[in-house]
Formats: C-alpha cells, sequence, structure tokens
C-alpha cells in the first residue's frame, strides 16, 4: 500500500514574529509600523486581545489620498477578516488567499488571538523549496 505524504500545514511556514496594531491607535502610527517592518498588513487588535480587522498599506494610502473624518485605525481598518489556523493545509490557506485577492492571512487560535501571519512571501518560500525537508 502506498503512503500519502501529509502537505504542509499553515504551522509549518506561518511568521510567528508579526507587527499589529490597535485598533484606537492614530493612522499615523500604523503607517510608521508598516514602513520600520518588511509587512504590508497589520492585524488589528481590540482591547479584549482578539483580532479586530486588518489594514494594509493600501488601507493607509487612500486614508492619505482622501483626508477626511478618519483618523485612528479603526475608521479605515477592515473589519471582515479572513483568517487561517495553524492546522489548516497550506493548500486551503492558498485558495483563500486566491479566493479574496489578498496576499496575507492573519494565525488566529480558538478564540481569535493572533498567533502568527501567512503571507505570500512565506508561500515563496515554501514552493521555492526551503521549506521542503
Amino acid at each position: 500500500m502506498h503512503e500519502k505524504k501529509k502537505g504542509p500545514r499553515v504551522l509549518d511556514i506561518m511568521d510567528r514574529q508579526f507587527v499589529s496594531i490597535g485598533e484606537s491607535e492614530e493612522i499615523r502610527a500604523a503607517a510608521q509600523k508598516l514602513l520600520k517592518g518588511e509587512t504590508n498588513h497589520l492585524p488589528v487588535i481590540a482591547d479584549n486581545g482578539k483580532l479586530a480587522g486588518i489594514v494594509t498599506t493600501f488601507d493607509i494610502s487612500k486614508a492619505v489620498a482622501n483626508p477626511g473624518k478618519a483618523c485612528t485605525v479603526k475608521d479605515i481598518m477592515k473589519k471582515k477578516v479572513v483568517t487561517t489556523t495553524t492546522e489548516e493545509a497550506v493548500d486551503i490557506a492558498v485558495r483563500k488567499l486566491e479566493q479574496n485577492n489578498i496576499s496575507a492571512l492573519p494565525v488566529v487560535d480558538k478564540d481569535r488571538h493572533v498567533i502568527g501571519m501567512l503571507t505570500a512571501i512565506n508561500l515563496g518560500k515554501l514552493f521555492g523549496g526551503r521549506w521542503l525537508k
């Protein structure tokens, strides 16, 4: 009998170190964090420690280009966030990225606390062979 090799899980390739921001922080603070880090995505964390949304460089650009009432991250963040879990198969996560036309997924635990990020860069490393043994 042939044993089927199990594909990689999100846990195998996700970034465990990531930059996040609070929903009450100013848009300027989000822009500074995006410029400092090597990321285009900031998971937004609510006061209860759970995922509240996500803000991207595109969201910041729109807020700067169209100044108005938006002052805080909460004003510009996307509230409906597509997420993944550590045990999800990478191919399922890839489908989520493709279907939603996004390039990153926050990795959350059962209580929606962010524990990592899965980005297109992680997938590039996987498909480039760096994660394969």
